[in-house]
């Protein structure tokens, strides 16, 4: 269902992209598109919330930026804390890179969009780690399936996805170059 919610918002695109990552594709999944389509963000809330009632964790960590709406509206709907980690320390204010409260030794779960090589994650579980959270899981919409699972899991972090790209270009039987796994 997820797969065609997101093929009815256009959040799949077609061209030349630069990701995140450094890679090329031609095939962008924007899912900072869905929070613009309340029936589809209740829907992927509802999903994670579904696949992660059996993980014990004290907060929810938003990825900036294509994580915070999802882990805004997960920490809502299950009445937990949320925190978040910029892309860069601010250089104003308390100048910060983690927002938000949490007690030393708390078991975060972190959440974004979509996972690629994972290095977005991986940075921010670092972050994490280096101010006293615990990080064991991850949590994406979309795992691209390039290495995020891998590299995460090479920190002791199990990566954990609603659907893959694969998943998702199989409604249309569109093959993605710039891909080394050839999804």
């Amino acid at each position: 269902m997820i797969t065609e919610m997101l093929w009815e918002i256009e959040a799949v695109r077609f061209g030349e992209f630069k990701l995140t990552s450094g890679k090329t594709s031609n095939v962008y999944v924007d899912l900072r598109k869905i929070p613009s389509y309340p029936r589809v963000f209740r829907y992927v809330v509802s999903e994670v919330v579904k696949k992660i009632k059996e993980i014990d964790f004290d907060v929810i960590c938003g990825v900036a930026v294509g994580g915070l709406p999802l882990a805004a509206a997960i920490a809502y709907e299950l009445g937990k804390p949320m925190i978040y980690v910029r892309k860069e320390r601010k250089e104003h204010g308390t100048e910060k890179l983690i927002e938000g409260d949490w007690e030393e030794g708390s078991r975060a779960l972190l959440v974004d969009d979509v996972a690629t090589t994972g290095g977005s994650l991986m940075a921010a579980a670092e972050a994490l780690r280096g101010h006293g959270l615990r990080i064991e899981k991850a949590l994406v919409v979309v795992d691209r399936l390039e290495g995020a699972r891998e590299a995460l899991a090479s920190m002791g972090i199990e990566l954990l996805s609603l659907i893959t790209l694969r998943d998702l270009l199989s409604l249309r039987e569109v093959k993605p170059w710039g891909s080394e796994t050839g999804t």
